[in-house]
């Protein structure tokens, strides 16, 4: 069970990691220039339910849409405490993070360089002036489109690690690793891990395309993700909580 929990999760840890090795590939960087195109503003959109306080609602839909998976209620509330248990341990870890390593983010050195500041002077400041002076600047962007431009204010936080991608890589971690521990093949399971994948990749690849990280913030993103839930499923397939339900 708990070298072919290992496998499974490797390999959708795999599968995220391809979006910050290909940006590495193929030499893309982010262009403070960049035009956005009126079909990213889903994109959009996809990045806010990652957000505070979207985020709080991504959780609990996400967390409805395991109670069919489950073979009762005591099961899934039993989840949903884990699933809690993952949100606060990994964007606890993120939060530490970030403040050991305060690193810039990509727009923020753009904005910065292009009103003849530095990064530090930047984050010398608190919150709300950082987000004054992002706001005052994209408002002369006639370039920018208005949906990106609150985003932009609201984000003015340290780059490294990226929180919305471990955020997402963790929902992907949890919905392999319950439907693994349960062995559950069901094709709602299928559905919901194919689903989780691609919420998931089109979050990492936001974060990018809105110049919120760069790709090493993605790539560690991912194995912090990866890390912890391997420790968490492994205690649990250990406990024996959740018992296989074959389907």
């Amino acid at each position: 069970m708990v070298i072919n929990m290992l496998k499974r999760l490797s390999l959708y840890t795999l599968l995220l990691c391809l979006v910050p090795l290909f940006v590495w590939l193929f030499a893309w960087q982010w262009n403070g220039n960049i035009v956005f195109e009126s079909y990213e503003h889903p994109l959009y959109w996809l990045t806010e339910s990652g957000s505070v306080p979207y985020a709080i609602i991504t959780c609990g839909v996400f967390a409805l849409l395991f109670l069919p998976l489950f073979s009762n209620r005591k099961q899934w509330i039993l989840a949903v405490a884990v699933m809690a248990f993952s949100m606060v341990i990994t964007q606890g870890v993120k939060s530490g993070l970030k403040n050991a390593f305060s690193e810039p983010r990509p727009f923020v050195t753009y904005v910065t360089e292009q009103t003849g500041s530095s990064a530090d002077a930047f984050y010398a400041q608190d919150r709300q002036a950082r987000a004054q002076i992002v706001d005052q600047f994209y408002q002369t962007q006639r370039n920018v489109p208005e949906w990106i431009k609150g985003h932009y204010a609201a984000e003015v936080g340290y780059s490294f690690p990226s929180g919305h991608t471990i955020f997402a890589a963790s929902w992907l971690m949890l919905t392999v690793g319950f439907m693994q521990l349960m062995g559950n093949r069901s094709g709602r399971a299928k559905l919901l891990v194919g689903f989780m994948s691609l919420w998931a990749i089109l979050m990492l690849v936001s974060r990018l395309r809105f110049g919120m990280h760069y790709p090493i913030d993605l790539l560690i993103s991912i194995m912090i993700a990866w890390l912890i839930h391997l420790g968490i499923f492994q205690f649990l397939a250990k406990k024996n909580y959740f018992k296989p339900t074959g389907r």
